[in-house]
């Protein structure tokens, strides 16, 4: 099929492209999909990203050939359509959860597909009214397929109410493999307790209740490092925990990814503390975890509860409670024999959360428009 007319625009939160490339801060799905984005330049007329919040307004051409381009906005609002309209889309990707963008699109009939990375699960009145909303747009005829990370942020679309059969879940190519590392035996408590979180430092992400289970755990008697990885807002939870005198905690806001794993690998225990609120794109950061075969601590988020079961994969806790957080980590270093087979429990987690489908294989079949490609799109879905 000829591609050369086709014009392709994806809509994000966010446009990480041009500052990720100047300081090599780039993570390895925004590689994946830069990669691919590239790729589709070369075939396509033009290839652009749009980031619908930035701080100022600017629309360039990457070396890779790619056009990004920033809103200028502080938040999304209807000056977003005009930049949309100066781009002249004819295939739109969207990850950005905004109903009016899908109706922007199927308006004027514009070949268009949801790509979600991340799916909330809060559920006040308001986000019910806004999925219900959500959920009417990606379920017209003019939004072609909706894909969703993995299988718990397919489900969690599905229980929205988007359709199933136009539901594809996918997830990231594996950078590293489970095999790659031998299962772990807890080590002697001569040596300080290593934790470890990964993921954006918010107090949604149950930071501040990681902290204060540490200093729990502080006045037991353990001797607990903690490190977390990622950014956010780092300075108020320094304060945090100097408040709580707790010296042993290290801030490290960016790690590449091929030394992430490595870092993982060394610590005793992998806490995912997130509270209900908190959007997830779990699999990410699990993951990584999975592959290292260290042990996990995880709240019963709803993200994880597909992934995750407690004491056969992993110790789970109430989500918000940091006296449950603390008592899972202590069972956990006062069971070996539990620890170890949470650790060999990882390989089998990890291959079952593989999918056949990634994010660019899905994206380059949905611009084919052959019948083959069709029949590929159809085999995938979450009914499938």
């Amino acid at each position: 099929m000829d591609l050369q007319h086709l014009r392709l625009l994806m809509v994000q939160n966010t446009e990480p492209y041009r500052e990720g490339m100047e300081k090599g801060t780039l993570n390895a799905e925004q590689l994946v999909i830069l990669e691919g984005l590239t790729t589709w330049g070369f075939q396509l007329q033009e290839v652009g990203v749009l980031g619908c919040v930035s701080d100022t307004a600017y629309d360039e051409v990457l070396e890779t050939g790619v056009r990004v381009s920033g809103s200028g906005l502080s938040a999304l609002n209807k000056s977003i359509f005009r930049q949309l309209a100066d781009f002249c889309p004819t295939h739109l990707i969207v990850d950005v959860p905004e109903p009016s963008l899908f109706r922007w699109a199927t308006r004027r009939q514009v070949r268009c597909i949801g790509m979600f990375q991340e799916t909330s699960s809060e559920l006040s009145p308001k986000k019910r009214w806004d999925k219900y909303q959500l959920s009417k747009a990606l379920n017209h005829s003019g939004v072609d397929w909706v894909g969703g990370f993995g299988l718990n942020g397919c489900a969690s679309l599905a229980i929205m109410g988007v359709l199933r059969n136009k539901l594809i879940p996918w997830s990231w190519p594996p950078s590293n493999r489970a095999e790659t590392f031998e299962p772990k035996q807890l080590r002697s408590r001569a040596h300080p307790i290593q934790l470890i979180y990964t993921g954006p430092i918010f107090a949604t992400k149950g930071i501040g209740d990681l902290l204060i289970s540490v200093a729990q755990l502080k006045s037991q008697g353990y001797d607990i490092h903690l490190k977390l990885v990622g950014q956010g807002d780092i300075e108020r939870f320094e304060s945090h925990a100097k408040r709580l005198q707790l010296a042993q905690i290290e801030f490290i806001e960016t790690v590449p990814d091929h030394v992430l794993v490595h870092l993982i690998r060394q610590a005793d225990i992998f806490v995912m503390p997130s509270r209900h609120e908190s959007p997830e794109h779990s699999n990410t950061s699990l993951n990584r975890c999975l592959q290292s075969h260290t042990p996990i601590v995880a709240s019963d988020h709803p993200m994880f509860a597909g992934s995750l079961s407690h004491g056969i994969n992993a110790m789970i806790f109430p989500a918000g409670n940091t006296r449950a957080m603390s008592q899972r980590i202590s069972y956990l270093l006062g069971h070996p024999e539990v620890y170890a087979k949470l650790s060999k429990a990882s390989q089998t987690t990890w291959q079952s959360l593989q999918l056949p489908v990634h994010w660019i294989s899905l994206l380059e079949n949905w611009l084919q428009e052959t019948d083959t490609a069709q029949k590929w799109l159809k085999k995938h879905v979450l009914t499938a």
